[in-house]
């Protein structure tokens, strides 16, 4: 999971990576920066940075950020990005920080489970075309600081030498954060470089939601945001797995299994359709109570770009009797759900599931053929909206 910008660069300067002067409070919404500019008291002296504050890469491309000259500028910048949707996030704060010169350099700690390792990622071309750069190189290392520093020293070694020093420091610190806080990347793009040292232009800590609950600090940014961390505030309080892929999504999942909801997704996709989320559901801890149905039912239901529901669950310890008479009254309590809704049931129970399903809700299809299920949800998808 990805931390937003401001938070990934508070994590930073806690651990001795220089970022940016940022306004204060970090969080700048309309009304405060208003202030802050008829009191010059954004940071520096300007020009500055505005940034949409979504989980989100491609941010710049996508307009959400914006250089300013002047204080009015900055806060047109904000009120234009605060309430808009970028990338499908609603953007509820910006960060407005200092612009930064130097040479934009790529630098990125990252697990390497095939290594046991860590992969310490080095590119002379940062910015946002990293992806098509042909300058990148990489070097596996031991998952220790110094030896992320030693590997990061070979990458450098073409840098001028008043200047490696400080790469390798940053690297370092980059590391040492990245194995305290059990990250699965640790990322600086762009990495401003110049002759008194680094500046992290922007940061990509992605956060392994596992490993939370050893991580009082990732869980305070988590609980401060509930709308920015919206997938990981639901596992931690829910105790199952929901992610939403795509916010303009249009096929809404309610399914068990990991490995499950990734074919379907991919399938959904391979014929033309938009999965809107991940799902396990995780029946198993579902035992009389359809809260997590009515739960998952109602997240999906928040996206107006919903056209249908696709429902798909293997008997495991769960018969799927019980599951079917938990789904009638999950969707009977989620009276915002006006999309149909195919339901793909196989194993152990699936004939009682079926029963009740046709008595309690006799439009819906239920099949135990994927092939059914997923040609029911492509027709759906494919009809005229209302």
């Amino acid at each position: 999971m990805l931390l937003i910008e401001a938070d990934g660069k508070a994590l930073l300067a806690e651990h001795g990576i220089d970022v940016p002067a940022a306004v204060p409070t970090i969080n700048a919404t309309l009304g405060d920066l208003q202030g802050k500019a008829r009191g010059t008291s954004l940071p520096g002296t300007g020009p500055w940075m505005v940034k949409a504050q979504v989980p989100v890469g491609g941010r710049g491309k996508a307009g959400g950020i914006v250089r300013c000259d002047t204080p009015q500028e900055a806060v047109a910048a904000v009120s234009g990005l605060l309430g808009q949707r970028l990338k499908g996030h609603k953007v509820d704060v910006c960060l407005v920080e200092q612009s930064v010169t130097g040479d934009e350099r790529y630098l990125a700690v990252m697990v390497d489970p095939a290594s046991y390792g860590l992969r310490v990622i080095y590119s002379v071309q940062g910015g946002v075309d990293i992806e098509q750069s042909m300058a990148t190189q990489s070097r596996l290392s031991p998952p220790h600081p110094a030896s992320v520093a030693e590997a990061l020293a070979d990458l450098v070694a073409n840098e001028p030498a008043y200047r490696r020093s400080h790469i390798i420091a940053t690297g370092r610190r980059l590391a040492g954060l990245l194995l305290q806080c059990e990250l699965a990347l640790a990322e600086i793009n762009p990495l401003f470089v110049s002759d008194d040292g680094c500046v992290a232009g922007d940061a990509k800590l992605v956060v392994d939601l596992s490993a939370v609950e050893r991580q009082p600090r990732i869980a305070a940014l988590l609980e401060a945001r509930p709308q920015s961390y919206a997938d990981a505030n639901r596992k931690l309080t829910e105790g199952f797995d929901y992610v939403e892929i795509d916010p303009e999504g249009e096929i809404g999942l309610v399914t068990t299994g990991a490995g499950l909801s990734m074919m379907l997704i991919d399938e959904l996709a391979a014929r033309g359709m938009k999965p809107l989320n991940f799902c396990d559901i995780r029946t198993g801890q579902m035992r009389g109570s359809p809260e997590r149905v009515m739960h998952v039912l109602t997240w999906i239901t928040e996206r107006p770009s919903l056209r249908a529901v696709l429902v798909s669950v293997f008997a495991g310890i769960t018969d799927l009797g019980e599951f079917g008479g938990l789904l009638a009254t999950g969707l009977e309590q989620t009276p915002a759900l006006r999309v149909p809704v195919v339901a793909r049931l196989v194993g152990r129970g699936a004939a009682e599931a079926r029963r009740i399903l046709a008595d309690r809700h006799p439009g819906m299809q239920v099949t135990e053929d994927l092939e059914e299920a997923l040609s029911s949800v492509a027709a759906i998808a494919g009809e005229p909206r209302a």
